[in-house]
């Protein structure tokens, strides 16, 4: 009988020391998210799941074209995910469709080689980013919300980055 006790014992304390260790793990270093709309199709599409790394902010290691998990600032609960185009001390500015950046092209939004805008669609006044602030865009142009809608977003409410796609298993995968 003893032998039955020390046996549930150790598996009882196992199994805390794992349920701790992902406590951890998935408060402080990633976390899963369910992608909700189609603000950032092709590259994300609804009911999509993935994994955001938040020991990623702890370094300052946010860099163009990473694709970030954010809460809004009227609502904690609500997240929303899109990809940082502009960076603090930057310039930014949309004319007929084109995106400047301290009075440069900016070519391309992540791994397209589609054009940013269609010719004369969307233009924005130039905006000087401040310190710990970013310009977000989604990759659905045409229909996202994003920066042009709500302004910069601060450091602050940046939660990670989107590094791993899981569910659908058939797009599981590296985001980029």
């Amino acid at each position: 009988m003893a032998t039955y006790t020390r046996y549930f014992k150790s598996i009882f304390l196992h199994l805390l020391g794992a349920i701790v260790i992902l406590f951890i793990v998935m408060h402080f270093v990633a976390s899963t998210i369910k992608i909700e709309g189609s603000s950032m199709h092709p590259i994300l599409r609804d009911s999509e799941r993935i994994i955001v790394l938040k020991m990623a902010l702890a370094k300052n290691h946010i860099q163009r074209f990473d694709i970030v998990v954010f809460s809004t600032r009227d609502d904690n609960s609500q997240k929303r995910i899109k990809r940082i185009i502009g960076l603090p001390g930057e310039k930014i500015e949309i004319r007929a469709g084109t995106i400047y950046i301290n009075k440069r092209i900016l070519k391309q939004i992540g791994n397209t080689s589609t054009p940013i805008f269609r010719a004369g669609s969307i233009s924005i006044d130039p905006i000087q980013i401040p310190a710990e602030h970013y310009f977000v865009i989604g990759e659905n142009l045409l229909l996202s919300k994003d920066s042009r809608d709500f302004g910069l977003v601060p450091l602050q409410f940046i939660i990670g980055k989107a590094i791993l796609r899981y569910w659908p298993f058939s797009r599981f995968g590296k985001i980029s």
